[in-house]
């Protein structure tokens, strides 16, 4: 089997698993067959047996979702999801699957995907484990700006090449009309990630030209503005500094990077991809990479899998509504399953939402906690030198103090914002000064 044919092979492999594992989830949360639409995202854990040279899939993270909230509507408890996307979903869950992986190697036993570096006391990537990034659909924002085909229709004035027939039959007196040549008009899928403001704002004119491509963008919202990025704009920060983030990459000997990114079956362009997620940063970042930071460009494929709940399965005209809720899952031993409904637990009342029992596992505050809990586990001595010296006062930090820890990805990430994203949005730093405790109900 050859190179090309091999990847095709994997690529259905991985959307068919996928689909596979949503469908053998319980069906809380999940859209109304027909009414409603939702996309899928997944990490798969991909293994290279050494023994056989067999390949083993399995799926560690999944979300759903195309949900986002407002600007006004943040919370400064870190108790809220911002951004309900699927793909931002699974990424979060796949934060919760690398902490679970770090305490089963702190405790001594062997983990799947980790080693420690007995000279930095960090954790390593095993070299037969990479990770795969599947979404059923491409990602909002830059990516979702796509040629559409060119529809070929009889030149004449703008008005009577845009009315529908109305089907009546012409009176058979008349001459027949003469045949007029035939144009292209040219116009793009959409997308409702909205332009930054500050950068460069889309044209609106009609057709081809209603976008600008290349552009920093966010998500849209109910109401007011959402201050989160699109997810081409996340999954492009990915590619460079790592999808582990800033309190993870405390403990790890090098960013984790996607070594493939597969979109399901939908309105799809390679370029468009490859310009949204890396070409059009490429020669920014090429200025300011580093041997630890760089852009890591992983292998992206469409799968001609569809999945059922997409928006067009079924008829592109039907008017299905987004699916309210979303589903968070991960390869955990508690908690394995939630389901969110604009950024809290499912059945969570406003007398209750204050209540660390009803926080969801995947918000910052508990995965702070997360955080905080892994430290305790560590002997002191066989802690990272940087959080060795400072082991006794991050407990009564707060969130954006322990966040600022890791010097050389907070280093990158400002040189990335500075020369790469320029246009990025600046959530309050209200939002991150928050602190929890281990021992009280936080």
């Amino acid at each position: 089997m050859n190179a090309a044919t091999d990847s095709k092979s994997l690529v259905d492999q991985v959307a068919r698993l996928c689909y596979s594992h949503f469908d053998n989830l319980p069906k809380k949360g999940k859209p109304l067959q027909g009414r409603e639409w939702t996309i899928v995202a997944a990490v798969v854990q991909r293994t290279a047996k050494k023994v056989n040279s067999n390949i083993s899939l399995k799926v560690v993270s999944m979300g759903t979702g195309s949900k986002c909230v407002g600007q006004n509507k943040l919370s400064n408890n870190g108790d809220l999801l911002n951004d309900s996307h699927a793909e931002i979903l699974a990424r979060r869950g796949f934060l919760r699957y690398l902490y679970h992986h770090m305490e089963i190697a702190v405790s001594g036993k062997e983990s799947d995907i980790f080693v420690v570096n007995p000279k930095t006391r960090k954790f390593l990537q095993r070299e037969e484990v990479s990770f795969i990034f599947f979404s059923s659909h491409t990602p909002c924002g830059d990516a979702s700006i796509i040629a559409k085909e060119t529809a070929n229709i009889e030149s004449g004035t703008t008005e009577e090449m845009l009315q529908p027939t109305n089907g009546s039959v012409s009176n058979p007196d008349e001459e027949p009309p003469l045949k007029l040549p035939r144009l292209e008009i040219q116009d793009v899928h959409r997308t409702g990630a909205k332009c930054v403001e500050g950068g460069p704002q889309d044209p609106k004119h009609p057709g081809i030209d209603h976008h600008i491509v290349g552009a920093l963008r966010t998500k849209p919202g109910r109401g007011d503005r959402t201050l989160s990025m699109s997810c081409s704009d996340k999954l492009a920060k990915w590619i460079i500094l790592g999808i582990q983030g800033s309190l993870l990459m405390n403990f790890l000997s090098s960013p984790i990077y996607f070594s493939h990114i597969i979109i399901g079956k939908c309105h799809f362009s390679q370029s468009a991809m490859e310009r949204a997620l890396i070409t059009r940063f490429e020669s920014a970042i090429n200025q300011i990479q580093n041997s630890k930071f760089r852009q890591h460009k992983p292998e992206i494929s469409q799968s001609q899998l569809n999945f059922r709940f997409d928006r067009w399965v079924e008829d592109e005209d039907c008017q299905m509504q987004p699916c309210p809720s979303s589903i968070i899952w991960c390869a955990c031993p508690v908690k394995q399953l939630e389901v969110a409904v604009e950024g809290r637990k499912q059945g969570v009342t406003k007398k209750t939402q204050n209540q660390s029992s009803c926080h969801l596992e995947i918000c910052k505050r508990n995965l702070f906690k997360t955080f905080l809990s892994l430290l305790r586990q560590f002997q002191v001595d066989n802690l990272p030198m940087h959080l060795k010296e400072q082991h006794t006062d991050i407990q009564s930090m707060t969130y954006n103090q322990v966040k600022r820890l890791c010097t050389d990805y907070v280093q990158m990430w400002e040189k990335v914002r500075m020369n790469v994203f320029p246009t990025w949005t600046a959530k309050p730093t209200a939002l991150t000064e928050f602190i929890v405790s281990l021992t009280a109900n936080s």
